[in-house]
């Protein structure tokens, strides 16, 4: 149990599962006026939030003859030293036990306390307190004032004019407020209300020293399902935070099927530094049942979130968003000459390098040209260029997320429903009606996919082969390749039994003059295995121009499955559609109904079995052996809607 305040202070509540953290405050339109004690005082004042004592010995006296006069004795609860060794912050207590209510064994201190905390000029601020006791109170004793003391001890200056809430001009930059100004209780109410409506949703609250609000984590049953089909790369948005919004949000976020933005969690922090983003990381690996995602993306300016990804994430590939970075990059030239000659040449090294080693020229000769050694944020760029330059990361698979020259926000999600006045009561209110949005433009695109087919632009069959698997976004990516493919010319180099090298000439337009490109494609006959140096495949996911030039030299038909990924196909079953959540799409109502009930089916199932190694192994087999029969038949009722059920049922039996 938190902190209770006394009966001037404003009281939140945040649940936590089945805690209930009560955070004291003062509400800012409650004036404090300056506490003075002259030499005639006998007695102390009661303890207020607000309360200023010049250093720690000070205030456990003040609170020590304040008990005394009072009847009960003073200990310290907790206290923690900062790393110059000096106390950050203390909590005094009444030093009584009494035994609970519930068991007369067990003995509970009473709540009876004051917090005090360091601030930068080195005095302590009573920053909450709890005036009630649990117990009878003992005699009395007053002790004489300290004369010096008492002229010390005053109210922060801040706290008369704003309310304990104020902080410093320098503190704001640092911390970010969370459920101020009612928005607190917004928060609050909306978590409670996700649980009950969706079992699958998940939360975390981080509480500070005080236990205020710190750090918010929060998941839908919907967005923890995608996690699962999607969640192999993620990108980090903390565009609230670098566009000063009052909404301290950060976005995880992946893309879909249809290369659409899905939301897997959100996260509200009250400062930057890497411990918050730890916490938000954690949290988030816990949500997601400990699976990581394969990469992360994240803003390159921010480099406490960089440590909390090392922390974390040790071993996962870390990439900065690229589309971030050259956004960026007309206000660092802006003061160069001839800039815009700068802006198109740093492009085209950054787009147009195929090969590491050719970046590295042409980033040299840039620098050289225009004199840029000087530059710091450039200088760190290169330093960093394994982390962002598209010829050093495409060796991993990135989705498509991180590259895109034409994303300007990657605020997507949210994109109409938050900008920088939007208070955080405003933004849950409007988060279902964003994620619905979402959940409505996923169904449409799987609809257009599943019900018709994109034009095809060649006569190839492995064309065709491509346009009956995916979806409609992705197919017209993979067109782009194959109309590419008419600019590639291609030379064998060499044999090895049954491994061709070959040479592929691309002829493209750079700076409007022509230009060729050469990579090189390797391709084993035997297992139709393919390998191409511009490492399209690995990046993107897609088979490049290049590879398919190559396969249609080699008069091949069809591609083997592995060319062909699940991550993209439309005729995949994923169970974030069917998942139940508050938002849900209408035209999904059946089947989430359905799919709850054989959840709820398949659990009392698992009750039933799981008593027994015999049982337990029985059910698995015989749910393996159901998988396999139903896969066909569920494909066919989804590739034609005038199947015979009744025929197709006896698979089943």
């Amino acid at each position: 149990m938190g902190e209770r305040s006394h009966s001037d202070a404003q009281l939140d509540t945040i649940s936590s599962g089945t805690e209930e953290h009560l955070i004291s405050r003062l509400p800012k339109e409650c004036k404090i006026g300056a506490i003075t004690l002259d030499e005639s005082d006998d007695v102390y004042p009661v303890p207020r939030p607000g309360m200023i004592f010049r250093s720690e010995p000070e205030a456990r006296l003040y609170y020590t003859r304040y008990a005394n006069q009072m009847g009960f004795n003073v200990k310290t609860r907790t206290s923690k030293r900062g790393r110059e060794g000096k106390v950050k912050y203390l909590i005094l207590v009444c030093s009584e036990r009494t035994k609970t209510a519930i068991d007369a064994s067990k003995k509970q201190y009473c709540t009876a306390r004051i917090n005090l905390t360091l601030r930068k000029d080195g005095t302590y601020r009573v920053s909450a307190v709890t005036l009630g006791h649990n117990h009878e109170l003992g005699t009395p004793s007053v002790f004489p004032i300290n004369i010096e003391m008492k002229c010390k001890r005053k109210m922060d200056p801040e706290v008369i004019d704003m309310g304990v809430n104020k902080i410093s001009e320098q503190d704001q930059k640092e911390r970010h407020g969370i459920g101020e100004n009612g928005d607190g209780d917004a928060l609050q109410k909306y978590l409670v209300r996700m649980q009950e409506q969706d079992r699958n949703f998940f939360y975390a609250i981080d509480l500070d020293d005080l236990f205020s609000v710190k750090n918010v984590f929060w998941s839908d049953g919907r967005s923890r399902a995608a996690y699962e089909s999607f969640g192999d790369v993620v990108t980090v948005d903390t565009s609230c935070f670098s566009n000063h919004y009052k909404v301290p949000l950060v976005t995880f976020v992946g893309v879909n099927h249809h290369g659409q933005s899905v939301l897997f969690g959100c996260g509200l922090l009250s400062s930057e530094d890497s411990q918050s983003f730890i916490w938000l990381f954690e949290s988030l690996l816990h949500c997601m049942s400990g699976v990581p995602p394969q990469g992360i993306v994240t803003d390159h300016c921010c480099r406490t979130m960089q440590k909390a990804v090392e922390t974390v994430y040790p071993s996962i590939p870390h990439r900065w968003c690229l589309s971030n970075i050259m956004g960026k990059l007309p206000e660092v030239i802006q003061e160069y000459a001839n800039c815009k000659t700068l802006r198109d040449r740093v492009q085209n090294v950054v787009y147009d390098t195929p090969t590491t080693d050719e970046f590295e020229e042409k980033w040299k000769k840039i620098v050289e040209d225009f004199d840029l050694k000087e530059n710091k944020w450039l200088k760190e760029l290169s330093l960093e260029r394994h982390r962002w330059a598209p010829s050093f990361v495409r060796g991993g698979f990135w989705a498509g997320m991180y590259i895109n020259p034409q994303s300007g926000s990657r605020l997507t999600c949210f994109d109409g429903y938050i900008n920088r006045q939007t208070t955080l009561k405003q933004f849950v209110d409007q988060y279902n009606n964003a994620l619905q949005y979402k959940a409505e433009k996923e169904y449409i695109a799987d609809i257009h996919s599943s019900s018709n087919s994109q034009t095809c632009v060649t006569s190839s069959s492995i064309e065709r082969q491509f346009q009956s698997a995916y979806t409609h976004a992705k197919f017209v990516e993979v067109q782009r390749e194959f109309v590419g493919k008419a600019d590639c010319n291609v030379f064998v180099a060499f044999e090895d039994g049954s491994i061709c090298h070959y040479n592929v000439i691309e002829d493209m337009i750079t700076e409007d003059k022509p230009k060729e490109s050469l990579v090189e494609v390797i391709y084993n006959r035997e297992d139709c295995d393919l390998k191409c140096s511009c490492h399209f495949f690995e990046f993107r996911g897609l088979l490049c121009r290049h590879s398919l030039a190559v396969l249609s030299q080699e008069r091949v038909k069809e591609v083997p499955c592995k060319y062909i990924l699940d991550r993209w196909r439309k005729n995949v079953q994923r169970k974030h559609v069917y998942v139940k959540t508050s938002y849900g799409v209408e035209h999904f109502g059946p089947q989430v109904q359905r799919f709850d009930l054989l959840c709820n089916q398949f659990n009392s199932i698992a009750a039933a079995a799981a008593e027994f190694e015999g049982t337990s192994s029985f059910v698995k087999d015989t749910l393996c052996n159901l998988k396999e029969k139903l896969e066909p038949w569920t494909s066919l009722l989804r590739n034609s809607s005038h199947v015979d059920v009744q025929k197709h049922s006896n698979m089943i039996n």
